[in-house]
Parts: C-alpha cells; sequence; structure tokens
C-alpha cells in the first residue's frame, strides 16, 4: 500500500505540469490510495485528533462492545438536548458518578438500561470519570461526532453479522426502500423497542405507521425465521432506531450491491520455460467500464523467477498519471490512475510483467490488497483470479520419481515392441516402444529434479 512520502515522491518527478495541475493530481493520487469507503478525505499529513477521536481511541473496546453499541447512542441523544445541556456540568456528572440512578433526574428519558450499565460495568465507569468524557458530554458537536463514529461500527457490525441474509434476492430488492422509509423522522418518533416488540408479535401492526411499506416485507415477517431472528437482534434494533446508523449501513448494502469486477493474471496456466529464458504475463480485468484506478500487489517465487520489467496497459485512457512501481523480493506493487476519463471499456490489459526465469519449477502467481476505484475515490468489488507456472513435462521420468535412472530404461525396456504398451512407455510419443524411446533417456540420464 502506498504511503504519502511515496505519493509526494511522485508528485515531484512532475513538476513541468502547472503547479494547478500538480495539486489536481496530487489530490486525486490521494483519493484513490487511502479509500476505504465511498467517498474517502484527503488526509492531511499534520492533524490532531478531535476530541471524540481521542474519546473512541482511549475508550474503544468498551465502545464497541455489543450492549454499548446498542445503548449508548441513544443516550447520547438524549444528554445533548438542549434542556439536559443545561443541567450537565462537572459537578452534576460527579454526582451520577457517585449514584447512577441520579442520571434519570438530571435526563429522565434515558433507558434505565443504561443507567444498569453505569452501575454494573466498570469500562463504563471508567468511561465517564474520564476527563475528556466529561467535556465531550457538555460538547453537543463533539456528542454529534462521537454519534456518528459509533454508528459507522453499528452499521458495520450488523452488515457483517448478517452479510449473506442482506445480500439474498429478496432482501436486497426490498429493505433499500424499507430503509428510506424507516429513517424519515416521523417515522423515528414511532420506532421504539415496545413499537418493534410489537411488530415482531403481530407483523400486521406495521402497517399501521408504515402504511407504504411492501406486503411481500410484512409476510417475509411473518413466516421467513432469518427474517425474524434479525429484527429481534438488539444491535439491529438499536440501528433502526438511529438515522445515522441507517444511512452508513445503506452506503454498505449499496457497495455490496455494486458492480462486481474481475482482475485475473493471464495466462491461468503455463509451462515455465527454460531456465534464462522470460515468462511474460499480464494483469487483465473485465467488466471494468467507468473505472478510473487500479491498485495491485503480485507475489511471486523468487527461486523460480526474476522480475525483469513492468508496463502499464492502455485500458486507462485521458490524463494517466502511474504511481511508482514498488519491487520486492518476491512481490511487485504497480498502481495507475486518469485523472480525467474513466475506463469506456469493459476488457483491457492493467500491465504487462515481464520476468526471467532462474530455475524450470512449478510455482504460483498470485494476486492481493487489489483496489479498483471510480472517479471521486469510490471502491468496486473485486474478484481475483491466480495463476500457476507448471513444470515442464519430462516423459524420459517413466515413474514420475524426479530422477531418471535405471528404473526407467527397465520400464521402458520391458514393453519393448509391444503394441499394447502403457502410454508413459512411449517416451516420444510416436506410437511405437523401440530404441528411440530407450536413447531418449539416455541422454537425461542421471538427472534429478526438485519439484
Amino acid at each position: 500500500m502506498y504511503n504519502v512520502k511515496k505519493v509526494e515522491l511522485r508528485v515531484k518527478e512532475i513538476l513541468h505540469f502547472s503547479s494547478i495541475h500538480i495539486l489536481f493530481l496530487f489530490l486525486i493520487g490521494m483519493c484513490f490510495v487511502f479509500v476505504v469507503g465511498t467517498h474517502a478525505q484527503v488526509p492531511t499529513l499534520i492533524s490532531e485528533p478531535s476530541l471524540a477521536e481521542r474519546v473512541f481511541g482511549e475508550h474503544e473496546t468498551f465502545l464497541v462492545q455489543e450492549t454499548t453499541l446498542e445503548l449508548l447512542p441513544a443516550a447520547l441523544e438524549e444528554i445533548k438536548k438542549p434542556d439536559n445541556q443545561k443541567l450537565l456540568t462537572p459537578e452534576t456528572i460527579a454526582s451520577v458518578l457517585e449514584d447512577p440512578d441520579r442520571l434519570k433526574t438530571l435526563v429522565p428519558d434515558i433507558d434505565d438500561k443504561f443507567i444498569t450499565l453505569l452501575k454494573e460495568n466498570q469500562a463504563a465507569q471508567a468511561f465517564l470519570r474520564d476527563a475528556d468524557v466529561q467535556t465531550l458530554l457538555q460538547d453537543t458537536a463533539a456528542i454529534e461526532e462521537l454519534t456518528s463514529i459509533l454508528a459507522t461500527h453499528l452499521a458495520e457490525r450488523v452488515f457483517t453479522k448478517y452479510k449473506d441474509f442482506f445480500e439474498r434476492e429478496d432482501i436486497s430488492e426490498i429493505l433499500p426502500e424499507v430503509l428510506i422509509q424507516l429513517k424519515t423522522p416521523d417515522i423515528q418518533e414511532l420506532l421504539n423497542p415496545i413499537t418493534i416488540k410489537i411488530v415482531i408479535e403481530n407483523p400486521e401492526a406495521l402497517k399501521t405507521f408504515l402504511p407504504q411499506i411492501d406486503d411481500e416485507f410484512i409476510t417475509l415477517l411473518k413466516e421467513d425465521a432469518e427474517v425474524i431472528a434479525v429484527i429481534s437482534d438488539p444491535n439491529v434494533q438499536s440501528l433502526l432506531q438511529n438515522i445515522k446508523a441507517i444511512e452508513k449501513f445503506t452506503v454498505l448494502l449499496e457497495l455490496s450491491a455494486m458492480q462486481n469486477v474481475v482482475v485475473r493474471i493471464v495466462p491461468a496456466s503455463v509451462v515455465t520455460p527454460q531456465v534464462g529464458e522470460q515468462l511474460v504475463i499480464t494483469v487483465d480485468i473485465a467488466d471494468g467500464k467507468g473505472a478510473a484506478g487500479y491498485q495491485g500487489t503480485l507475489q511471486f517465487d523468487p527461486t523460480a523467477l526474476r522480475f525483469v520489467s513492468l508496463t502499464h496497459g492502455t485500458f486507462l485512457t485521458g490524463q494517466v498519471q502511474p504511481l511508482e512501481t514498488i519491487v520486492e523480493e518476491n512481490q511487485i506493487t504497480f498502481a495507475q490512475i486518469t485523472t480525467d476519463t474513466p475506463s469506456e471499456i469493459d476488457e483491457g490489459t492493467l500491465v504487462t510483467i515481464t520476468f526471467e526465469v532462474v530455475d524450470a519449477v512449478a510455482s504460483v502467481l498470485s494476486l492481493s490488497e487489489v483496489i479498483i476505484a471510480e472517479l471521486g475515490g469510490v471502491p468496486w468489488q473485486v474478484t481475483v483470479e491466480n495463476a500457476e507456472i507448471l513444470a515442464p513435462p519430462r516423459p524420459w521420468d517413466v515413474n514420475g520419481d524426479n530422477s531418471v535412472n535405471i528404473l526407467d530404461l527397465t520400464y521402458v525396456a520391458s514393453y519393448f515392441g509391444d503394441p499394447d504398451a502403457p502410454s508413459n512407455a512411449d517416451v516420444n510419443g510416436d506410437g511405437d516402444i523401440n530404441i528411440l524411446d530407450l536413447t531418449l533417456i539416455a541422454s537425461h540420464f542421471g538427472e534429478s529434479y526438485s519439484d
């Protein structure tokens, strides 16, 4: 993976461009290299973590626990209300630490489960005692940021846990529209643990506050055990009551459903050339129309192959900018972006790589860390197809023990002139077992092979 210094080095190498063009290329390159979501931000070189980021980093173990993700977002929503903020002072926070039940007098709508959490969970108590946390609880902007961080983790947890379920054809067709309806403010006011419980027990009740809901979804709630199990999950219920979490989750669903491209090594299987000869392979893409950048790492066996060169193909066009190729002992990392013109073709060659054979043995070529992205830094799903290099055929090693010796000669001699001899006895493949087969074995007599 490229780091900031390597991208800066590449920028320096293209100083003949105008300063505006350089800045533009730099921003695009950073967006592509560091993409981790739908619209990645360009990181600053020097930045201090925000208050919310510090709090999350210090208490991450506690904050990503299932119970915390279930209870804390709703508690933070209550705490940040203006009337509650007026009462939230260092003195009142200290009093809540002494007696968590006092929180109910300060924030009447707080969930009793959250108060129980404060009483019984030492990590929750340590969280509330942290001076940074106390400062955050009196800062609505910081609360908003922490809520957003928690919403992301809640969405990721639910999606990861039920990924196969959400990718079911019937669910993937219905769910996006259901989520759009559920995240409207009016519906959110009605969506609480009590109404969710009522809907689980009587799915028809969903029609009373979501008249436009698809009847097929209600049928699934009635009859599909997997749907019932998912809706009954406390984390799922917390997500449904959190607009930010629903939005993050919707993004994950969109990424899951987006175009899947195939990146493959060609040829997929090839017999190794002899020592000293060259082996040329390509890394190709299929279903890649609209792509604006790619990155990947090719692993190879350095005892079998030596890297010679890499050239980028013509799949990307326009203002194309290759990043520095990184060659290590057993791998090659490559990347290229276009800053103005997404690919207009579905299939093509990303890179051509040439090796020299240092040992004619079987080995594997494999791809990792493959990223295909469109303009704006949006990643696509990628299916990778690797390749194998086969050892050269050695018909003179008749018994396949990686050694040419008297055993091979006597085996072929035992079928001399026999029209019904097994195929491996016909060493030269001419249909006859004769002196030509024996002399071919003799010419390799004493050879041994490592594979």
